[in-house]
């Protein structure tokens, strides 16, 4: 996990820079200026390519410390891990242009090919490379997604008409002032994130970070139809932002589907895993804290639901929460390195009064332009 986060700090610029595609991808194709939008993809593709290869030559550098420093051994899976977070950054961007396109269905089968791919990938080489080939059976599924996004965006790219390179140079103040806001909401939230799995890896035994590990994996069930809404929501919050129209309703009825969502998960994975956790030997270890799941899995719904107000507000470029987000961010990263952490007992009450911080830190201080008109 903490090698994972490190891939995703250096993945940054191209997370930014996806979310940037997304919106002007959107507002190109609502405003029906197909060529435009087919320049800014092609350049934001080369762009992404220059972006990987300083982040693996990064990686070349860093990694042996970072492995030194979380008692991690250098092999190849550690390298694969990281290389593993970057390449994944590659795919929002894709995901950004479908979105922009509204080509949800190409969505839904990438995923569906991907899971397979993965599947299959797993049952041919785990058993020959162990951790090594987890990761090799990942970057497969990702290459088929990959794959996939393509082919759907050829006929973008081939759009009739000579685009010339930089033809959204007009827009690129624009473009940069929210790109800047983006990352700053961005960079808050991962090196949050990133400072919680490097002090749980730093701080606590083998023993606890492995019952975090196994139980914040069921946790992330949460975050599979939280991030099927964030996809549908970015790009018609874009249009209605486009249009004039307030987005809001929208904007609120996927939040309480992913708070309600969330919290009956948290529930049924508190009652059912300390049943399930002694049935199992690699599991019985952790029958104990099983009951934990639950707590872990409504961290996780907040982490999303914060995610749901925070892409609403990207799409309508009201980034008035980042007033609150950065003040919060820095208090949740002194707790976490102030008090002392001893046991997952006394970790996720932390954990819990962060992500109600960030939650609260992301809710909507002032209406849009759009629904002051609308009123």
């Amino acid at each position: 996990l903490p090698l994972l986060s490190f891939g995703g700090m250096l993945a940054l610029p191209i997370t930014v820079l996806a979310t940037v595609l997304s919106r002007q991808l959107c507002t190109d194709l609502v405003n029906g200026d197909l060529l435009r939008a087919k320049g800014f993809l092609r350049d934001a593709l080369l762009m992404t390519l220059g972006l990987l290869i300083v982040g693996l030559g990064l990686t070349a550098l860093l990694l042996p410390w970072l492995c030194d420093l979380l008692r991690i051994p250098r092999s190849s899976a550690a390298s694969l891990s990281v290389t593993y977070a970057l390449l994944a950054a590659f795919v929002p961007l894709l995901t950004a242009a479908l979105q922009a396109a509204q080509r949800f269905g190409t969505l839904a089968i990438s995923n569906l090919v991907a899971a397979p791919v993965r599947l299959g990938s797993m049952f041919l080489l785990l058993p020959l490379y162990g951790l090594t080939g987890y990761f090799l059976a990942q970057l497969s599924s990702l290459f088929a997604t990959v794959f996939i996004a393509l082919i759907a965006l050829a006929p973008l790219l081939r759009t009739e008409g000579r685009c010339p390179f930089g033809l959204w140079r007009p827009q690129l103040r624009a473009m940069a002032v929210y790109g800047l806001k983006v990352a700053l909401g961005v960079t808050l939230l991962t090196i949050q994130g990133s400072l919680t799995t490097f002090i749980l890896r730093h701080r606590l035994a083998d023993d606890a970070t492995a019952a975090y590990y196994i139980l914040t994996r069921f946790a992330e069930i949460a975050t599979y139809c939280g991030s099927t809404l964030t996809l549908v929501l970015f790009p018609f919050a874009i249009q209605s932002h486009t249009q004039g129209q307030p987005s809001k309703v929208l904007r609120t009825r996927l939040f309480l589907i992913t708070l309600l969502g969330g919290t009956l998960l948290a529930i049924t994975l508190a009652c059912v895993l300390p049943w399930l956790f002694p049935l199992f030997p690699d599991y019985r270890p952790y029958a104990s804290l099983a009951w934990l799941s639950g707590p872990f899995t409504l961290i996780t719904t907040l982490s999303v639901a914060s995610g749901i107000l925070m892409t609403h507000a990207q799409a309508v470029n009201d980034f008035t929460y980042l007033r609150t987000l950065l003040p919060a961010t820095l208090l949740n990263a002194a707790l976490l390195l102030l008090i002392p952490l001893h046991s997952l007992l006394t970790i996720f009450p932390l954990l819990l009064f962060n992500a109600l911080l960030t939650l609260l830190a992301c809710l909507p201080l002032r209406k849009t332009e759009a629904e002051k008109q609308t009123l």
